[in-house]
């Protein structure tokens, strides 16, 4: 294909999963393969509302080389796995989408659906958990692959990867996998993601998925990498007396969340984009915690890896951001 025309699909694919609720913030990452021996990749760190065709990133797809001076995304060598263990692959999504992500949590090897799916079939493998960017991470989604029927696999604690001929099957796929982690959630007694997203604007988020957990739990540990990155190993359950005004009062002064059983999560940020994405991932991951009783939650070491270099991270993206802002003033 193209190397411009794959450019728009990626962009085209971001705006709609970012729109579907499929992916929040600069999580996630598209690509598009160009020939036998490149594809292109969103860029580290760019939010895909706004993605242009200067932020998607041309690779080869043996030793990851690219040329100028944005990054490819992190999880590239996931992608260049998968087109080469997979002749017929085109396009490739990866998504923290909510159900699939919760299912990640469970500590299954593979996941028995309700029925047959296009592209998945009637189950679909979980690869093995690794810091996400690590060699780990890549190897063990490569060797999940290698012995998958389907085009997808579940990362365990972390999301999906979903793949097709084209970047409409691939899409298919996304959606396909996201109504049989859906249904498998609901057969295991836990409230799936119904695809609403208006309450995540919301200053307290009071979705049943997040009540039933704050019930009966006093900490809400990290199940999943993204609430780690925001959030770090866990956050603790206050109990709505006459001191937890204090602990809001707090909370809010310092744009971190609060937990309160019986009112819900507030979830407070810096900026409005981050406190409806903090809303969506405290709510996935009290979801992935329901479903994932029993097993353990992330490393505390890991989380609290993942939460500094998420912040370093994060702060030299706006930093960057806001001097190329500077320069095109």
């Amino acid at each position: 294909m193209n190397k411009n025309d794959a450019k728009k699909l990626v962009i085209k694919a971001g705006k709609i999963l970012w729109k579907e609720g499929y992916i929040a913030r600069t999580w996630g990452n598209i690509s598009c393969r160009t020939d036998d021996e490149h594809f292109v990749i969103s860029a580290s760190g760019r939010e895909y509302e706004s993605l242009t065709e200067d932020e998607v990133v041309e690779l080869n797809v043996n030793n990851l080389s690219y040329e100028g001076n944005v990054k490819p995304s992190s999880e590239k060598k996931v992608h260049a796995e998968i087109y080469k263990l997979r002749d017929d692959i085109k396009f490739i999504i990866h998504t923290h989408q909510h159900n699939a992500s919760a299912v990640s949590a469970m500590g299954l090897k593979r996941v028995k659906f309700d029925k047959a799916y296009a592209g998945l079939g009637e189950f679909i493998l979980c690869s093995e958990y690794g810091l996400p960017s690590s060699s780990k991470v890549s190897d063990k989604v490569a060797e999940a692959v290698n012995e998958s029927v389907g085009n997808a696999i579940i990362m365990s604690n972390h999301g999906a990867v979903c793949y097709g001929r084209n970047y409409e099957e691939a899409f298919e796929v996304v959606r396909n996998l996201e109504e049989a982690c859906g249904k498998f959630l609901d057969f295991m007694g836990v409230d799936p993601w119904d695809g609403e997203e208006s309450h995540f604007a919301e200053e307290w988020n009071t979705d049943p998925v997040i009540m039933k957990y704050l019930q009966h739990k006093d900490t809400l540990p990290a199940y999943l990498d993204d609430y780690a990155q925001m959030v770090g190993p866990q956050l603790t359950v206050y109990e709505d007396d006459a001191d937890v005004d204090e602990v809001i009062a707090k909370a809010v002064e310092t744009n971190t969340p609060v937990l309160v059983r019986g009112r819900g999560a507030m979830c407070n940020a810096e900026t409005e984009d981050d406190r409806i994405a903090m809303s969506m991932i405290i709510e996935k991951n009290c979801r992935a915690a329901l479903a994932g009783i029993g097993c353990r939650p992330i490393g505390r070491y890991e989380s609290i890896f993942m939460r500094q270099f998420y912040l370093q991270k994060y702060s030299r993206l706006k930093n960057s951001l806001s001097d190329e802002d500077e320069e095109t003033e």
